[in-house]
């Protein structure tokens, strides 16, 4: 079980699109953005872990097209995330409602995410904990897997928030969301070229 808990939080730790996406969101749009933002990821990365449960992943990925349509989703909403944080202004308003992610997109982001299938299925189909109770061991690693992917998530959120505070100046503020927009574009850069390297 200690070993488990070393894989999942090494797995979950690294930098990735709905960390950094949610840093993003903190310093691009503050807390309240940030919260409802994160609590779509959570329900999101849950969703995507009880498909690979129920096995409904097999069955989604092995008809044509649809992992390449789902990356191409992901890096495309991605994509627009990174420059909505970019060119977030954080005045109070209408402009920035609109602007502002909401909770269904954080859930949409790890729905159409194939690396999200790809680590639920390592944390729920491939390490195994020796139980004997399937039932048992499936409840246990959902309850291991959370107990590290919130405070994490938390943590990354409360460091985009930080930003967000310590930028005291309008044109600060500008430059910080900019950054966060261009770090977050480089994951989706990346993301495309490990994606179509592997397929070579």
């Amino acid at each position: 079980m200690i070993t488990y808990i070393i894989i999942s939080f090494l797995m979950m730790v690294t930098p990735g699109p709905g960390v950094l996406s949610l840093a993003g969101v903190g310093a691009g749009f503050g807390f309240k953005v940030g919260m409802m933002y994160l609590i779509g990821l959570f329900f999101g990365t849950n969703g995507v872990a009880l498909l690979v449960v129920l096995g409904f992943k097999q069955f989604l990925f092995e008809i044509d097209g649809v992992e390449i349509t789902f990356l191409l989703l992901s890096l495309s909403y991605l994509s627009f995330l990174s420059w909505r944080i970019a060119t977030s202004d954080n005045k109070t308003g209408f402009k920035q409602s609109l602007k502002a992610p909401r909770l269904y997109e954080g859930i949409f982001l790890q729905f159409v995410n194939p690396k999200a299938y790809v680590v639920q299925g390592h944390l729920f189909v491939v390490l195994s904990l020796g139980l004997a109770s399937f039932n048992t061991e499936i409840i246990l690693k959902f309850i291991i897997v959370n107990s590290i992917w919130i405070p994490i998530h938390l943590l990354w959120l409360w460091l985009g928030i930080s930003l967000k505070k310590w930028s005291l100046g309008v044109n600060k503020q500008i430059w910080v969301n900019r950054g966060m927009g261009l770090a977050l574009f480089a994951v989706v850069v990346l993301s495309a070229f490990m994606e179509l390297n592997s397929e070579i």
